[in-house]
């Protein structure tokens, strides 16, 4: 079961200007332009820490920034252990959403535990990356971004009296036009006793694998210089947003892949056992978004002949037996999968090793992906997302999937609330 701490977080102060101006996605989707674009935001913005410019030299750089600007009055602690409430108010397909998530100290610990469970696999060059962060500046960032089921409702009512009961403590609208709030709740007995029905839960990651393992391998550094941490030592805590899994602002959005290559000509044959396909009349995008809302085992193809192709899965079964992947039948019937393992190896004989190495592009939206595929050709397949209650089936059998998988939207902030690991000395 996870163990929960309140945190005494490390936040901007009014000097540092308002709120939006400071706030950054995480560093793994900041590019060179939005980094440049942050960056002039505010020198005080919070890519400046998550994404220092560099080399090696960038993480004593940043350990340096954090603690001038605790120095300056800039970033302060909390005097008190707190619970934040945190609401992202965004835009999608027209319509106005609100997520709600709880920042709090979620214990770091292995995934054979079972008490956090992941849904993806990770890399090793961004965890070292991210660690030697941590070990230079002793604070933690940015949020791992966790699911839990809330059976009780305990969280949801938590978030509900916090966030409906008054005005935020501190409110900001982000450069990509998010409105993001905080408010700051004493961690009471009677909060968290609340809260007592989510310990007995199981925490999923949706988002933050990369930093949520690196937490687990700092604290380990910690434990390796000084010994078994005591409970209550923030090093031996992630700091985490955790949102219901019913949450109704809780959105997955889907990740279309384009293959830069024609379709070879025989491709109907080579998909015949697992998909049936069918031609579209139309082009135009709304029949094209009107045939991916059938459903989850139904792609569209365009550029595999002249008009966009239907393809439905048959089979996820035998495709899973056929594939030699050595998957279960549910695991094979989540959209990237059967994508992966019944269009792109079979028709482009591409390796996992191809994919790390670029051999397939992404796109989070349809008129980008198709875009791509007039100016530069080759064959894009439109997905729909990912179920969240696939995300959870799986990661409870032990079954991850692939990098690129999910989109849990919108990211989470980076800048409303840092974890100082240790002593800062402030």
């Amino acid at each position: 079961m996870p163990q929960m701490l309140p945190l005494r977080g490390l936040r901007y102060t009014a000097k540092a200007g308002d709120l939006g101006a400071l706030l950054a996605p995480p560093y793994d989707v900041i590019g060179p332009e939005l980094q440049q674009k942050l960056a002039l935001a505010s020198p005080y913005n919070a890519v400046h820490l998550e994404l220092s410019a560099g080399g090696d030299e960038r993480y004593d750089a940043v350990a340096k920034r954090i603690r001038d600007w605790m120095r300056a009055g800039i970033v302060a602690q909390d005097e008190e252990p707190t619970l934040y409430c945190y609401e992202q108010e965004f835009e999608y397909e027209g319509r106005l959403l609100r997520r709600r998530a709880l920042i709090v100290g979620v214990e770091a610990q292995p995934w054979e535990t079972g008490a956090v469970r992941p849904h993806e696999y990770t890399m090793t060059g961004p965890k070292e990356d991210r660690l030697r962060l941590l070990q230079a500046a002793g604070v933690q960032f940015s949020p791992v971004f966790l699911l839990a089921r809330d059976r009780a409702g305990a969280l949801r009512s938590l978030l509900a009296e916090a966030c409906e009961g008054g005005p935020p403590g501190v409110e900001g609208r982000s450069i990509d036009g998010d409105v993001h709030r905080l408010w700051l709740l004493p961690a009471t007995r009677t909060a968290m006793r609340a809260l007592a029905p989510l310990i007995t839960e199981t925490f999923y990651v949706a988002d933050g694998h990369h930093r949520y393992e690196t937490a687990v391998a700092y604290k380990r550094w910690v434990e390796e210089r000084e010994g078994p941490l005591p409970e209550g030592h923030p090093a031996r805590y992630a700091m985490a947003a955790v949102v219901a899994l019913d949450d109704p602002g809780l959105l997955v959005r889907p990740i279309h892949r384009r293959v830069p290559r024609p379709a070879p000509a025989d491709w109907e044959q080579r998909l015949a056992r697992w998909w049936e396909a069918e031609r579209l009349p139309s082009s135009e995008l709304a029949a094209i978004e009107s045939s991916l809302a059938r459903g989850k085992g139904t792609v569209v193809a365009v550029g595999l002949e002249r008009r966009p192709v239907v393809l439905t899965l048959r089979d996820a079964a035998a495709l899973a037996q056929d594939s030699g992947s050595g998957r279960s039948a549910e695991w094979m019937s989540v959209p990237p999968n059967a994508v992966y393992w019944g269009i792109i190896r079979p028709l482009w004989n591409l390796t996992e090793h191809d994919l790390r190495a670029g051999a397939v592009q992404y796109h989070h939206t349809v008129p980008e992906a198709l875009e791509e595929q007039r100016r530069d050709g080759g064959v894009v397949i439109l997905l729909n997302p990912v179920d969240v209650r696939d995300v959870v089936a799986l990661a409870d059998r032990g079954e991850r999937l692939p990098q690129k998988s999910t989109f849990f939207h919108p990211k989470l902030a980076t800048g409303v609330v840092f974890h100082a690991l240790r002593d800062l000395g402030f």
